[in-house]
């Protein structure tokens, strides 16, 4: 354990050794002004944020040695911030707010000061609330001492997505649990679909085993752009080689990549040059960069495309003149296949203590291949966390504060890991697997398999070695991200020593991707090339696989490590990586806590109809929501009754929620009933709801409900209910999607009859 005093003289030395560079280093400075300002993005109006007055932001560019020294302005009513992403900098110039200091307030220039430590190509972002999808990025550029290569020409890309609609009013809607993006872009699935595509077994096996719709985004966005703009282009002339610094600056989306020109060769990932790799399309994770290099034919002007991951749509970068070549159009991702068997030959291996299977041989031959290739072998899906549960069992995470270990046998090369993490690399050679998303050659996953350091990067043998494991685990339905089933909220930090070696294993039991990403760190992601594994600051870690990355704890301070989908990071995918005894600094103590506090959202789905009224009104954070649901019926106006519930409701995971309250009857303006009630939620296989309540007058209520999409907007839906007190009751009925507020809604009641009318979701 490292002591208070000797922590001091490190930062005392720090401190030195950063006066002393100054001495002789140049110090590049800039002023970033970020305001709030009405944009026009997609040809309408819409309220975005804009440093120096645009969307991206201005390059900013250093050499390798230069002093940064960069003023922000805020001009804005709310706080701010920037996060220099992947560059290295001193805790307190990290810019995440009440981790590494305080948000700068509006009104106030905050400068941030930090000696350049290594080159490559990084970018910059807010990391107050949602304000990077507002429009608060751009690249900052590194040049090394040394070029490594000299090509014609050098430019940058900066991709990311746009909605016109308010990003709070974003993952509002997310945590409502509204199907409405799917259906909004297309990938909304329904039983007619799926009977279309011919799998409609796929659809009810899915169903039977209690999972959710499959997708692979989130949001339904109005455009993707490249630098700003959904079309630009850029200078270059036949025969020319041109590096372009490709930057992922999206809130949440993807993109593939592919140049119509011919194979991109990748020369750095994530700021660190690799062993150059040819490729022709490649995925990009969300906040990663990489560099390629690409040669111009000798006529015509030719695509470099950016094709979102849903498929929804891309953005077009046009470099030199002439005829049009444009980029192929890429196949959209079948999920109706994906959501039912893999059909994976043998990924991993799960061993009676929990652990990832590894073996020595895998390695050994070069068959543990890709991180991001790792799934189930032949395992019932019904036990994994398809939609995003907190089953398990053999799956169960050790815990993530676990002791350190020291053995040689676990040497950072990466060839003796033995069956600690082992995994074999997915057999694509049957057609049966082309539908499924990163098992299509058309449609592939990062190329983390292909990159290659250009230098060992293995750490000494005799370094300490604490070993993480961490399950990703969510439910899409409230949209609740977790760490070991955890929020940030609940769980805030992650505790290392200096100078061990950290190794996260990373099991993701979601469908969905997580890119990871650990602030003032570059960790080693573990594949085939063993002791030249690459370098990165973010990594993708893919639906249903394992992640394993390792880095030296030689940055003494508080770092955020997190998935960077901006939503999934909002809603508790985050933790605080702890140095143990580093001192919180004094304008911190009181402000920290504030990093860790909980969303509360509330909303309303009022349904009117010609014989009744019933709906819910309710608010929630991640665990807890209080609900007040009501049904009035009439069969005519001297005929009025109602109900009320009310309840405490506290969710256990996607299956399971308990609930506490009180429910209320009466007729017209009186109160006829009053019960307390105690019961839970259980989710049944084909997702059906079951509730089941005990009231405080001993009686029961027991009910089912389920809804089948017959097409993306119309649900067919059904309700039975049987009370001690009252007997049978139940509905049926239809709804029509119009648009994201509004449904038209025909139903029978066995109280009150036939009716119709609308829904309207506040």
């Amino acid at each position: 354990m490292l002591p208070f005093k000797s922590i001091s003289i490190y930062i005392i030395l720090s401190g030195l050794l950063f006066l002393e560079a100054a001495v002789y280093a140049a110090v590049v400075e800039y002023d970033l002004t970020i305001a709030q300002e009405t944009v026009s993005i997609t040809g309408r109006s819409a309220e975005g944020m804009t440093i120096n007055g645009g969307i991206p932001g201005p390059v900013l560019r250093f050499t390798e040695g230069d002093i940064a020294r960069i003023r922000v302005h805020n001009t804005m009513d709310v706080p701010t911030s920037i996060h220099w992403h992947g560059v290295l900098v001193p805790p307190e110039m990290d810019g995440v707010p009440y981790v590494s200091f305080p948000p700068i307030k509006p009104g106030t220039v905050f400068t941030y000061e930090f000696p350049v430590r290594q080159s490559g190509t990084y970018w910059y972002h807010s990391h107050s609330e949602l304000q990077e999808q507002s429009g608060v990025y751009g690249a900052l550029i590194i040049e090394p001492k040394q070029q490594r290569f000299t090509p014609d020409r050098d430019h940058v890309i900066v991709l990311s997505d746009w909605t016109d609609e308010n990003p709070h009013s974003v993952i509002r809607t997310l945590r409502r649990g509204s199907e409405w993006y799917a259906l909004a872009k297309g990938s909304g699935q329904s039983i007619i679909g799926a009977a279309r595509a011919g799998m409609l077994g796929d659809y009810f096996k899915r169903e039977l085993q209690r999972m959710p719709a499959m997708d692979i985004a989130d949001v339904a966005y109005d455009r993707f752009l490249a630098n700003g703009r959904p079309e630009s282009s850029l200078e270059a002339k036949p025969g020319e080689t041109v590096r372009l610094r490709i930057i992922d600056g999206s809130a949440t989306t993807f993109f593939h990549l592919e140049f119509s020109g011919g194979p991109m060769t990748i020369i750095a990932a994530d700021g660190i040059d690799v062993e150059p790799v040819e490729i022709k399309r490649f995925l990009i994770g969300v906040a990663e960069t990489y560099d390629v290099l690409i040669t111009m034919p000798e006529t015509g002007a030719y695509e470099l495309r950016a094709t979102a991951h849903d498929g929804s749509a891309y953005a077009s970068v046009r470099l030199g003149n002439g005829m049009a070549h444009p980029a192929p159009n890429l196949p959209k991702p079948n999920l109706y296949h994906s959501m039912g068997e893999l059909k994976l030959k043998r990924i991993f291996a799960l061993t009676p203590a929990g652990s990832m299977g590894m073996p020595d041989s895998a390695v050994n031959d070069g068959k543990f291949d890709n991180p991001g290739m790792m799934g189930m072998e032949s395992m019932d899906m019904k036990d994994m966390d398809m939609g995003h549960t907190d089953h398990t069992g053999d799956m169960a995470p050790m815990h993530p504060e676990a002791e350190p270990s020291r053995t040689k046998k676990d040497s950072r090369s990466g060839k003796k890991y033995g069956n600690k993490f082992g995994l074999l690399a997915p057999d694509v050679s049957s057609s049966d697997n082309l539908a499924v998303d990163g098992m299509d050659p058309a449609r592939p996953w990062p190329p983390y398999h292909k990159l290659r350091a250009l230098e060992p990067t293995a750490f000494p043998e005799d370094k300490q070695v604490r070993t993480l494991r961490f399950t990703l685990d969510g439910d899409m339905g409230r949209y609740v991200w977790f760490l070991n089933n955890k929020p940030i909220s609940e769980d805030h930090y992650i505790r290392i020593r200096q100078d061990e070696v950290v190794r996260f294993i990373m099991i993701n039991r979601t469908m969905m991707h997580h890119p990871m990403h650990l602030h003032g760190h570059f960790f080693r992601v573990i594949n085939r090339h063993a002791d030249y594994a690459p370098l990165k600051h973010t990594v993708n870690v893919a639906p249903m696989s394992t992640t394993v990355i390792e880095f030296l704890a030689d940055e003494v301070g508080d770092w955020f490590f997190h998935c960077h989908l901006l939503f999934h990071m909002k809603s508790g995918m985050a933790r605080v990586v702890h140095y143990e005894n580093f001192p919180l600094p004094s304008g911190l103590k009181d402000i920290r806590s504030k990093r860790f506090k909980k969303d509360w959202y509330a909303w309303s789905d009022p349904i009117i109809l010609s014989n009744m009224s019933t709906g819910t009104l309710l608010t929630a954070d991640i665990r807890n929501t209080f609900a007040l649901n009501w049904e009035t019926g009439w069969q005519n106006t001297d005929e009025i009754e109602w109900e009320t519930i009310l309840t405490w409701n506290r969710f256990i995971n996607r299956f399971f929620t308990i609930f506490a309250g009180a429910d209320l009857e009466g007729a017209r303006d009186s109160l006829e009933t009053a019960r307390g009630v105690f019961g839970f939620r259980y989710l049944l296989p084909l997702n059906i709801e079951s509730r089941v309540w005990i009231d405080s007058d001993l009686g029961a209520r027991f009910s089912l409900e389920k809804h089948f999409e017959l097409t993306p907007r119309i649900m067919l839906l059904g309700e039975v209910q049987y009370d001690t007190h009252e007997l049978w009751e139940g509905h049926a009925g239809l709804t029509y999607t119009l648009g994201k507020a509004i449904s038209l809604v025909g139903q029978w009641h066995s109280e009150y009859g036939w009716g119709g009318g609308f829904q309207v979701r506040l």
